[in-house]
Order: C-alpha cells, then structure tokens, then sequence
C-alpha cells in the first residue's frame, strides 16, 4: 500500500487550484446577481399576491367583470373600489367580510348563467385622467356621493366589449386607481 504523507509537499502533493481567482469572482458576481433576481422576482409576485386590484385599469374592469358574471365572490371583492363595495352593499358603509358575507346569501341557491371558458373581453379603448385634467372631476363626481374620492389619484374610461357567450356589449366603465392599483367603479350611462 502506497501511503501519502500529508506533510510532504513535494510537487505532486500540492493542492491544485481548481479555479482561478478571476473565474472565482465572476461565479460570485453571477450568484449574486441570481439572488438578487431571483428576490425581485419574489417580491412582485408577493405585491401582486397581497394586494387588491389589478395593475390596469383594463385589467381592474375585466377581471371584475368576469367575477360578477360568474358569480365569484372573492374576484368581486378583490377587483371592487370602495364606491362599488358600497352600492353592492345596498348603498350602506362597508368591509369586506360583510361584503362577502352579504354576497354569499344573496348567490346562495344560484348557479351563475356563464361558463368563464366562453367568456372574452376585447378592450376598445382607454382614457386616463389624473386630477384636474380632462375628465376627472366629471367621472369621479358620483364616485364622490358614496366613497372617500380623496384616495383616486388617476381615473379611466374603459371602453371595453364583453362576450359572455350568449352576447356581446360594448360598454364605457370607469376604473379608479387607489394607491398603486386599479378598482373598478361603476358603468357609465347606467
């Protein structure tokens, strides 16, 4: 048996390098920059997760509209601004899980007359507004009669189609962005 004496550092003992020093710190900048990446990930998708509301005003009027066709409570309340939660409510003050839990009597017994499969949105147009422009104060006005205006730091015109399987409408709906997201409002003209 051929034994190596660990303390002879003869050259075919030494330790060899596996890695140069370059190579060493360019797999550290890569790793460090997976980890941030992979953290910047994370959080948009923990942001999107807690938080209400859609990201667009386009998004806030179809994913509401898809909810209430389908009678899906909880994409209701996610998608609703404080002004539709109020009006939903029978026009009284609100929170969410009397909302819900107002909701879920009012469906009960009730099987939604839509499949969410044959339900499809073509968006028309969109106007946006912020305070003072254009609009604004026109389309937040009966917002302002139920709910808190003070919070919408932009409002949009949604023009949007819904087909809903059966038939297709072309409506103009007002969405409000509280905070960093979209809710939707109400229907113009209804």
């Amino acid at each position: 048996m051929n034994e190596t004496d660990i303390f002879d550092m003869t050259e075919e003992n030494k330790p060899q390098k596996v890695m140069s020093k370059k190579t060493k710190r360019v797999l550290t900048y890569l790793l460090c920059g997976i980890i941030g990446i992979t953290i910047a990930l994370l959080a948009v998708l923990i942001f999107d997760a807690v938080f209400s509301g859609a990201p667009t005003p386009e998004e806030a009027v179809a994913d509401y509209q898809r909810a209430a066709l389908i009678y899906d409570i909880d994409g209701i309340i996610e998608y609703s601004s404080e002004y539709n939660k109020t009006v939903l409510y029978g026009n009284r003050e609100t929170t969410d899980k009397l909302l819900r839990d107002y909701l879920k009597k009012g469906y009960a017994g009730y099987t939604a007359p839509y499949e969410e499969e044959k339900i499809n949105f073509k968006l028309v147009s969109v106007l946006e507004y912020e305070k003072g422009e254009g609009r604004f104060e026109e389309i937040t006005q009966p917002y302002s009669e139920k709910a808190d205006a003070e919070k919408i730091k932009k409002a949009a015109i949604v023009r949007m189609t819904v087909d809903n399987g059966k038939s297709d409408t072309t409506r103009d709906y007002v969405a409000v962005k509280c905070g960093m997201r979209w809710y939707f409002a109400y229907a113009l003209g209804m």
